[in-house]
């Protein structure tokens, strides 16, 4: 049962409260809500007023943030989606938030469900989508995406520094049977690599460039960056958290670009979670924290 899960840990929540403000009457676009638990906190601290617009796009995840909201009742809607998708379609609704909030990467309850494919731990179907009415997994990407596309999508969402070798061994063993699982991706990683000893698996970077693959994680956030900008009010902030450097990149030149057209930033550098918090939390130790005010007068 959902009830019975370990609720997710959110990531950097008393730095998330501190920048977006919550307030009676103040409303939060939580574009990453997950489990609920920056929305959770928001709720509180903007009682008995504030309200959040939730929007994820797992399925499993926003069923577990009904569980975890339910007592907050009207206060909260919650949308199935992608980014671009919801800002449009609240855009159109004439939806002005506060503050909008993007958790970005991989929840640990993703990680957990073995049947996502999202971990290398154990063997289950090879599919990493976010949204399962999504129609390509990672066992469809890898059918027939090229030798040289692999190699750049490891590199540039993985870091990768041995992207030829890998994506070689990819090409190789798709001539004689398909992937399947994560094992028989982890097992031709490992073969490509040797295996190392160690506390990063050698296939890590690759599992992370297939899944930000499969879910255009980069062209989501691109795309979603100026649009969350044109949905605030002035005064309104934009937080994001990241935790791949790729990522990072993009919301700090997008930042920087808001900045010379008016808008002020909030946080000059990334923030990153404090030492108790990444002791009690192993997922906080890549965050970045970044926000900014929309410009003109701080709404109070």
């Amino acid at each position: 049962m959902t009830g019975d899960r370990p609720r997710h840990v959110s990531v950097m929540a008393g730095d998330v409260l501190a920048l977006v403000e919550p307030a009676p009457e103040r409303v939060l676009l939580d574009l990453t809500v997950g489990a609920g638990g920056h929305a959770e906190a928001f709720l509180l601290a903007s009682a008995p007023t504030g309200s959040v617009v939730g929007v994820d796009r797992d399925a499993s995840a926003l069923e577990l943030t009904r569980e975890r909201l339910l007592p907050f009742g009207p206060r909260v809607r919650l949308l199935h989606g992608d980014f671009v998708t919801a800002l449009r379609q609240l855009a159109r609704e004439g939806l002005r938030p506060d503050a909008i909030l993007m958790d970005l990467g991989l929840s640990s309850m993703q990680l957990d469900d073995a049947e996502r494919g999202f971990s290398l731990r154990e063997d289950a179907r090879l599919d990493m989508r976010m949204d399962a009415r999504q129609a390509q997994g990672a066992q469809e990407l890898l059918l027939d995406i090229s030798e040289t596309e692999l190699v750049r999508l490891l590199r540039e969402l993985a870091d990768e520094p041995a992207a030829e070798r890998i994506a070689r061994a990819i090409v190789a063993r798709r001539r004689t049977r398909p992937f399947r699982t994560t094992g028989d991706l982890r097992g031709v990683v490992e073969e490509a690599l040797g295996r190392r000893g160690g506390k990063v698996h050698p296939a890590t970077r690759t599992f992370q460039a297939l899944r930000m693959a499969v879910n255009d994680e980069l062209g989501q956030l691109r795309e979603a960056l100026p649009l969350a900008l044109q949905l605030l009010p002035p005064g309104g902030r934009l937080a994001v958290i990241s935790f791949h450097s790729g990522e990072d990149r993009l919301v700090k030149d997008a930042f920087a670009r808001a900045a010379r057209e008016g808008h002020r930033l909030l946080t000059r550098r990334a923030i990153a979670p404090g030492r108790e918090e990444q002791r009690a939390n192993r997922r906080s130790r890549s965050a970045h924290l970044r926000a900014l005010a929309k410009g003109g007068p701080i709404t109070s």
